[in-house]
């Protein structure tokens, strides 16, 4: 997995400090970078020749906004800035990105008051495109007065809007709207990716996340950046989707389904015999050469007669502890009920990888004595919450989990001594080295019953297929961050409603992965 970092405002600021500090570049360098990647951007993006409209504010968003216009005028581009402060503001090296902007004929004009708004609304009428510089990551307080009536009229406008670094108007660090904010098109990151671009609302104002520009600040500075912050954060990367051709390489002609591992699902009750069974279309869909499922007796003949391609055991006479039986990876708690703890015990107590989902996590929620067996457990385990269930387990409102997701998933990878992933919205991942790997993958579509099931069922795949539990974090990492994007690329494919047909998507998908040299 490529390096893609996720950096608070106070860490790059840091790294920014940091790399100049070192000598290795000057801020004036830097922004002049910003500027020449924001400029190829933009050329990329630009819908037609026309004028190019940088709405700047006084801060280095700004300057990185002079620099763009520097370079696209050098490119014949006709371009105006519209400063929303006096223009006597200008400082530093946005002051001297200003004047060679001037001196490249960029047109400047300021706008400072509600009274001058009018000079806004005629550049935006003559531009085919806006590039969003005003505030950037050192926004602190909420937008007011003529700032957003200025953001306002941006919007309405609608022409298409490519914001640096974070659009204006979002908190970096949690993508809440600061009173309001640019709705952009395309959203260019400086050096690494911002909390904000995926948590919160950032989502929904950011359009299209591209590609991280690097403006000479090294990865080892970015890296260092995490102990600038006292939270325990080791690193927090985008996942991207490089990682699925090493999780699912080609399949060898001279292979069997042994070859492909043993995932063992333990769940179903009365009025939830699905679940166990999209678990185990999960794990089918993603590899696995067998699938077993283990369900109380009393609905054993319910399942057993809808699952043709997986076997299908009664809890009292399964087979899984038997010395001779292959047992991969163990998927426990989907639809199982709360009734089960006996069975979670023996479970905790085996030396399998373990994948915990639904009411296994809301059973040892409720117990002290189940929450100890977890983080005493020296074999791979991996809870799979939801907001609600990772509320239950941390004992706080859903409203606080999703309000500090990150925090959250840290909190729960702690105290559980485990790996977490935390479904919904820019799914996480975090590791027990205190990792946060962020999914951009999924839709809306994906909020329907039983697709959290099929990922953990996915999930067991990949890891009895990697083989990689007596390998280290790193295998482990690859293989949780593979599962989570198969499944929300599969989810961002049309023509499905159902989480069983999610399954088929990622079948279709994992091997088309496959098969790629055959192409």
């Amino acid at each position: 997995m490529s390096n893609t970092w996720i950096l608070t405002a106070a860490q790059m600021r840091w790294a920014d400090q940091e790399t100049i500090e070192a000598g290795d570049t000057t801020g004036y360098e830097l922004m002049d970078r910003a500027g020449r990647a924001v400029a190829a951007s933009v050329l990329e993006c630009i819908p037609d020749y026309g004028r190019v409209l940088i709405v700047a504010g006084p801060g280095n968003n700004g300057g990185d906004g002079f620099a763009t216009a520097y370079y696209l005028r050098n490119r014949r581009i006709p371009v105006t800035v519209v400063t929303l402060f006096p223009s006597d503001q200008l400082s530093g090296d946005s002051l001297r990105h200003a004047k060679r902007a001037m001196e490249a004929e960029v047109k400047v004009r300021e706008v400072s008051s509600s009274e001058t708004l009018s000079e806004l609304d005629r550049w935006l009428a003559r531009s085919v495109m806006v590039v969003d510089a005003i505030f950037g990551t050192g926004l602190v307080r909420p937008l007011s007065g003529y700032m957003i009536e200025a953001v306002e009229r941006i919007n309405t406008w609608e022409r298409p809007v490519l914001s640096i670094d974070i659009v204006s108007g979002l908190e970096s660090d949690t993508g809440a709207v600061m009173g309001a904010a640019i709705r952009a098109d395309w959203t260019v990151p400086i050096a690494a990716c911002k909390w904000g671009h995926w948590l919160g609302e950032g989502r929904d104002y950011s359009g299209q996340v591209l590609d991280a520009v690097p403006i000479g600040i090294s990865d080892a500075t970015l890296s260092a950046a995490y102990a600038a912050e006292a939270n325990g954060l080791q690193r927090a990367l985008l996942i991207d989707d490089e990682v699925l051709e090493t999780a699912w390489p080609p399949r060898k002609r001279m292979s069997h389904k042994g070859d492909y591992g043993h995932v063992w699902i333990f769940g179903g009750s009365a009025g939830y015999t699905g679940a166990p069974k999209l678990a185990a279309l999960g794990a089918s869909s993603a590899g696995a050469g067998l699938v077993s499922i283990v369900c109380p007796d009393d609905i054993w003949s319910v399942v057993a007669a809808g699952s043709l391609e997986v076997m299908v055991h009664p809890e009292s006479t399964a087979p899984w502890q038997q010395p001779d039986t292959n047992v991969g990876a163990i998927v426990a708690g989907p639809g199982w009920g709360k009734a089960r703890s006996q069975c979670l015990m023996q479970l905790l107590a085996t030396d399998k990888p373990l994948v915990l989902d639904a009411d296994a996590l809301n059973m040892i929620a409720e117990d002290e004595s189940l929450q100890t067996l977890v983080a005493d457990r020296s074999a791979l385990t991996v809870l799979t919450p939801h907001p609600g269930e990772a509320a239950r387990l941390l004992g706080i409102s859903v409203q606080e989990v999703q309000a500090e997701r990150k925090n959250s998933i840290l909190a729960l990878t702690r105290r559980y001594h485990c790996w977490v992933i935390l479904k919904g919205n820019e799914t996480l991942v975090g590791s027990t080295d205190n990792e946060v790997f962020l999914s951009p993958f999924g839709s809306p579509q994906m909020a329907v019953a039983g697709c959290g099931d099929v990922l953990s069922g996915v999930i067991a795949a990949q890891l009895v297929m990697a083989r990689a539990r007596e390998e280290g974090n790193a295998a482990i990492e690859a293989c949780m961050t593979a599962a989570v994007a198969l499944h929300g690329l599969a989810g961002e494919e049309h023509g499905w409603h159902l989480a069983g047909e999610l399954a088929e998507r990622i079948a279709c998908l994992r091997q088309g992965i496959e098969r790629r040299e055959e192409g």
